[in-house]
């Protein structure tokens, strides 16, 4: 079986995600840099973070070729605590009275790019989670020869 337009579609909108958030950490920065000035602590912060980034990036391409196990791990990593980790908070601002654009970030001039980041790194997420588990995805990687993958 041909791999189908799922799986890459899938990893695609996967990268698209690990762009936004590059962008998204990119607002932040900069918004940083404008009210207190990169400390040690910030630039840990970016370290920690490109290296994720890193990681995931190399998970996604082992996904497209085909490894049932990085499925799994992109779903549980990224679908699960990474999607966690981008609405839990704003969800929080939400039920304390904040707007929603103030809630996802998107307050002042600068930062409404992160607030549109942070929206095109949610959908892509939500759409590569839908994607990567679609009928001809699961078919894919049900094919007997990914078994031991």
């Amino acid at each position: 079986m041909q791999k189908p337009h799922s799986v890459t579609n899938a990893a695609l909108l996967w990268t698209t995600a690990v762009a936004a958030g590059v962008i998204e950490a990119l607002f932040a920065v900069s918004e940083i840099r404008q009210e207190s000035g990169l400390d040690a602590g910030t630039w840990t912060a970016l370290g920690v973070r490109g290296a994720i980034y890193l990681a995931v990036l190399v998970l996604i391409a082992l996904f497209a070729s085909g490894r049932r196990w990085a499925r799994w791990a992109l779903a549980g990593l990224l679908s699960v605590i990474g999607l966690a980790s981008l609405v839990v908070e704003p969800a929080r601002l939400l039920m304390d009275g904040a707007p929603f654009l103030e809630a996802f970030g998107g307050d002042g001039d600068l930062m409404m790019g992160l607030f549109v980041a942070r929206m095109l790194h949610i959908a892509a997420v939500l759409t590569a989670t839908a994607v990567m588990f679609s009928p001809s995805a699961n078919a894919y990687f049900r094919k007997p020869e990914l078994q031991a993958a």
